[in-house]
């Protein structure tokens, strides 16, 4: 789907299990960040994301 959607960035949370919660007790803060940025600005990251997880993060 990536590839499809054309300007379209990827947020990846390498060794993450599933998906995530934005905000979440135990979330990312890497990608509650990057998630922060676009919502406020309306504007994506330069290029595609991989975050690593954190601790207790499945």
């Amino acid at each position: 789907m990536h590839r499809a959607l054309r300007g379209s960035r990827m947020l990846t949370v390498a060794g993450g299990e599933g998906h995530g919660v934005l905000y979440a007790p135990d979330g990312n803060p890497c990608a509650d960040k990057t998630a922060t940025f676009y919502l406020t600005t309306g504007r994506f990251p330069a290029k595609d994301l991989t975050c690593q997880a954190t601790t207790g993060q499945k």
